[in-house]
């Protein structure tokens, strides 16, 4: 261990070389930012109430998102299907890897402690992540990971403060400064909200400053607000911009909120808004009583962060940068409201709990295309391949991502999936080289959904609580598009989508019949052939 650290303290202190050696090249700029959104799901985002209004789903509550609406959606092109994982360590293994968690072995939640019976181990050292191919492209991209991390366990940290920069330090991230988990209180667990005081930690100087002290390989330092730019979600974009001002071109950075995670609050007033939003001045967050619930604290927070990301999109120059926001899963039970069900929010397989936003704003977007909303099938996983082809590198071998570079240039371009999978399984696993579970590796749970254009099959594997050697499978299956009431109003029924998987096709026993029957049929095949389940 010591050995390591002191090699760690090498690796750092030279980082700074490479990097201007990338500079001096005179590498074209075109740099990549990616926003990640902590537990908000479509139904937190303006432009996907207006246009799902318009598809005719009954209306909900409009959040306040202007900064996403105007300086995204309405210049770049936003993706209605995005599939992500129903929890968040999963969805962020996918973003870095384009694999699915069957694949990198991150299928749950990275916890902060030690479980008493199986490890839940988190993102292994030996996986290659976009960073670090990034690095290799034909310009090399400097890097910098901030914010939310929740890729590593407490064994993984303890053994190696600096896991978000891998191992040697720097073959991932060259820097990176956030809180390793969700965050966490300064003074110990359920003392006081985590947004006004939480444990930041610094696995390296950074390029503006060196918190920790020359030659420190890693250290943490408490993070206390007011100030304003101290509350979490302002500090987090303070570093991204410090970075994006800082890093030599072409960049990567890979910007984390925890927002709006839980505990939910009001944020405080008086905080840095969007300066390139017309009328983006925000003098308080909102106007809400002693007594607001989740709901509304939640819709709060989220036009704090709206006006964070606004800051970020007004700092990029959109000739020279592509701008990736996504969701790492649906939003929570507590913050939903109708007409949405809480029940089938973060943490589940329905619509509500892993359809996430997804909004891409690029060069590669012509005029004609912006403001557009693509309806077609797309998955976290697909991000890695799409800014890999920015880069100007070929996909991943192997990969489960497919490049959305065509979707962003035309509405006619071709298809790239015909269906969207995503899962959930216990514990996590260290993959083998080949990608997949080792031989010995026993898998609680495993929840799948797959699905094409109109229908869903949901597929929950688990072992017998009384006799694990026995295992039980219980489906849902969906129609999407044509599987609601129908509409009588114009005197001949016309079949209706089922907005919120509401009626399951399975549940009455009787016999599929027709393109149910045939979808479903196809759809087992594709999960024996494809995605067996890890429970064995």
């Amino acid at each position: 261990m010591k050995s390591k650290l002191v090699l760690a303290a090498a690796a750092l202190a030279a980082l700074g070389a490479p990097l201007d050696a990338r500079q001096a090249g005179g590498a074209p700029a075109h740099n990549v930012l990616v926003i990640v959104l902590d537990d908000v799901g479509t139904d937190m985002i303006g432009a996907y109430e207006s246009y799902e209004r318009g598809l005719g789903r009954p209306a909900g509550v409009f959040a306040e998102t202007p900064a996403i609406d105007q300086l995204l959606a309405a210049q770049g092109v936003s993706f209605a299907a995005a599939w992500a994982s129903p929890k968040c360590s999963p969805t962020r293994a996918q973003i870095l890897t384009g694999m699915f968690g069957r694949r990198t072995g991150i299928g749950s939640i990275v916890r902060t402690e030690p479980f008493s019976g199986a490890r839940n181990p988190g993102l292994n050292a030996d996986t290659t992540l976009l960073p670090q191919q990034l690095a290799a492209a034909p310009a090399p991209y400097a890097s910098a990971a901030i914010g939310k991390w929740h890729l590593g366990d407490i064994d993984q940290f303890e053994a190696d403060p600096a896991h978000p920069l891998g191992w040697p330090y720097g073959t991932w991230f060259d820097y990176y400064a956030g809180s390793r988990f969700n965050l966490e209180s300064v003074y110990g667990p359920g003392s006081g909200n985590t947004y006004f005081s939480w444990r930041k930690s610094y696995a390296s100087a950074l390029p503006q400053h060196a918190p920790c002290g020359l030659g420190n390989v890693s250290c943490e330092a408490p993070a206390l607000a007011p100030p304003a730019l101290n509350y979490a979600t302002v500090d987090t974009t303070e570093d991204a911009l410090a970075m994006m001002s800082s890093l030599p071109q072409p960049w990567l950075v890979y910007v984390s909120y925890n927002a709006i995670h839980s505990p939910y609050h009001v944020p405080p007033s008086g905080l840095p808004a969007a300066p390139c939003l017309p009328g983006g001045a925000m003098a308080q967050a909102c106007e809400l009583g002693v007594n607001a619930g989740p709901v509304d604290l939640a819709r709060c927070m989220m036009r704090a962060l709206d006006q964070q990301i606004g800051r970020l999109v007004c700092a990029a120059n959109p000739a020279d940068t592509t701008i990736v926001l996504i969701g790492d899963n649906g939003t929570p039970q507590a913050a939903i409201t109708a007409p949405f069900n809480p029940l089938h929010g973060k943490g589940t397989l329905y619509e509500g709990g892993v359809r996430v936003p997804l909004l891409i704003r690029s060069p590669l977007v012509p005029p004609a295309r912006r403001g557009s909303f693509e309806p077609r099938l797309v998955s976290a996983v697909d991000v890695h391949a799409t800014l890999l082809e920015v880069a100007g590198l070929p996909p991943r071998a192997g990969a489960d991502g497919r490049s959305l570079s065509g979707y962003l240039a035309s509405a006619s371009a071709p298809s790239v999936r015909s269906t969207n999978y995503t899962e959930g399984f216990f514990p996590n696993f260290k993959p083998l080289p080949s990608g997949g579970p080792p031989p010995n590796y026993v898998c609680n749970f495993h929840n799948q959904a797959l699905r094409d254009g109109r229908f869903k099959l949901i597929r929950r594997t688990s072992r017998d609580h009384a006799n694990p050697a026995l295992t039980v499978v219980r489906e849902e299956f969906y129609d999407l598009a044509q599987g609601g009431p129908p509409d009588t109003s114009s005197g001949t029924p016309v079949p209706t989508p089922d907005w919120f998987e509401e009626f399951d096709l399975l549940a009455s026993g009787a016999p599929l019949q027709g393109d149910a029957r045939e979808a479903y049929g196809r759809l087992t095949r594709l999960f024996a052939t494809r995605y067996p389940s890890l429970v064995r």
